[in-house]
């Protein structure tokens, strides 16, 4: 069972196929509904990334609600959105029952070589606590769905907010936001076994002294090295970040390459970073900055072997701002694109570009949410596909249970 990433992001919903288009005229963007959840069967409440097939036709994602109904609502689903004949159709691959199989989604999907799906619940499995699952295509159709480890809230873990990153040998990475020695999470690595079957390690501890609490998924760069995100402790108790690398025994050697000072500096960071190559990483932090509502910014590692931080963008410079950003940038050339859950002209959050035209950084924000029938709080990092933006609304609609959206040029 060998295991390899085709395809890097991850994962949003669909079901009632309405196209509602929003014109942006400042900026030149149009935003068009490609499929409303209805927070029933089809699911509800989107979270994670979202992440295309081989084909390059259809979108996988996980909702953190709706499907199996329980007195919640469901307890999310793993969705399949096609494009056919113009239109999105949205297909349920796997609704989780809330038991052994596991519940709450809130990380996305990824592929392996094979064309397996591997992913985490937030609780549910053996222990409540949560899980990482497999699901596989079935020779007659459909999918097959197998929990490969369920955390037992020790040393090893509990409670997954994350998705997951694969390595080329088919070994899965992820995070924990509670468990581990001092309950304040972990970064573990789920392999498979020979003769069948998977094995959990923790590869770094959340402590008091360097943080935990780690909220999304782990990153690896091109010679790879794998980058987390610690939105607690460090110098100032506010946040870290650290670099995993390989030893020669199969191990790993964990180092905090950044302490945020906060303030001014940032703090918080939450989101999963972006590496551009190996020593160049960008990221965002929920709080700190001249105006309080987070910061962009730059990781380089120089010649001397020492990582220098340069803050890229302030948010909250403007009234319409985006503010508090918690999920990962992409790029696209010398360009930056994120979201942010908050802010815009309508608080319900945006979407928002950073670019340099002049040699200084500055942002245009591309899309203010209005929680109504474009959806509202963008969750999950954007996915770019040709010159469109592809991503994910956790709650409005038609239904109130979120979307996905398409914002293309004009």
């Amino acid at each position: 069972m060998r295991r390899n990433l085709s395809l890097l992001l991850g994962t949003f919903l669909v079901l009632a196929v309405a196209v509602f288009a929003l014109n942006s005229s400042a900026f030149g963007i149009t935003e068009t509904i490609l499929y409303t959840f209805t927070g029933g069967s089809d699911g509800g409440g989107p979270f994670g990334n979202l992440v295309f097939d081989s084909t390059g036709q259809n979108l996988y994602g996980t909702t953190s609600a709706g499907g199996v109904s329980n007195s919640k609502g469901g307890n999310g689903v793993v969705f399949q959105l096609s494009h056919v004949g113009g239109t999105w159709v949205e297909n349920v691959i796997y609704a989780f029952a809330g038991g052994g199989d596991g519940a709450a989604p809130l990380g996305g999907v990824i592929f392996d070589s094979a064309g397996n799906l591997y992913g985490t619940t937030n609780s549910g499995g053996a222990n409540g606590l949560g899980t990482v699952f497999e699901l596989s295509p079935a020779s007659g159709g459909g999918w097959t769905e197998q929990v490969i480890y369920s955390f037992a809230g020790g040393s090893d873990g509990a409670n997954p907010n994350g998705g997951l990153a694969i390595d080329s040998t088919g070994n899965l990475f992820g995070t924990t936001s509670t468990g581990g020695a001092a309950n304040l999470g972990t970064v573990f690595e789920v392999s498979p076994v020979s003769g069948g079957g998977w094995s959990e390690r923790v590869i770094l501890t959340g402590t008091k002294a360097r943080g935990g609490g780690f909220l999304r998924t782990v990153v690896f760069d091109a010679a790879h090295n794998l980058y987390a995100t610690a939105p607690t402790g460090g110098a100032s108790n506010a946040g870290s970040i650290y670099r995993l690398r390989a030893n020669s025994t199969g191990g790993w050697r964990p180092a905090a390459i950044y302490s945020f000072l906060g303030g001014s500096d940032g703090s918080s960071p939450i989101a999963t970073l972006t590496t551009v190559v190996a020593g160049h990483l960008y990221g965002t932090t929920q709080a700190g900055g001249n105006f309080s509502s987070g910061t962009a910014f730059e990781l380089i590692l120089n010649s001397a072997g020492t990582w220098v931080k340069t803050i890229l963008y302030n948010f909250g410079s403007k009234s319409t701002d985006a503010l508090f950003p918690t999920e990962a940038l992409i790029t696209e050339g010398s360009r930056l694109f994120g979201t942010s859950s908050s802010g815009g002209r309508f608080g319900s959050g945006t979407i928002f570009e950073l670019s340099r035209p002049i040699g200084v950084w500055q942002e245009q924000v591309l899309h203010s949410f209005t929680t109504g029938s474009d959806t509202g709080g963008p969750a999950g990092s954007l996915l770019l596909s040709a010159s469109n933006l592809v991503g994910l609304g956790h709650n409005g609609g038609s239904f109130g249970a979120g979307g996905v959206y398409e914002l293309s040029p004009n």
